[in-house]
């Protein structure tokens, strides 16, 4: 699995960057929602991270997919809905679970 950026945008109203990234997988392979996250984190490590979609692209071996990129977690738990928050596994409490 290979990610690469195709457009970052600071959107300083909300306080994050919107990132867009498109995935070149392999044939059969499944792309699962933590790996996506793992593999961007280690890019964008100064905030929070949450995937906000994630898709397949019809007919081709790639999926694209938009993340968000938070300052801190209370703004991200202001702004997103909580089947966002629940899908990308970010507690009630302010911690992210395990």
């Amino acid at each position: 699995m290979e990610i690469t950026d195709e457009k970052v945008e600071a959107n300083k109203y909300l306080d994050r960057k919107v990132i867009t990234f498109r995935i070149k997988k392999e044939k059969g392979e499944t792309v699962k929602l933590e790996d996506v996250k793992d593999k961007l984190a280690e890019r964008y490590s100064e905030g929070v991270l949450i995937v906000y979609t994630l898709k397949n692209v019809y007919g081709k071996n790639e999926a694209k997919g938009i993340a968000h990129l938070y300052s801190n977690e209370n703004t991200a738990k202001k702004v997103l809905q909580k089947a966002i928050l629940k899908k990308n596994s970010i507690g009630e409490h302010g911690e992210e679970k395990k």
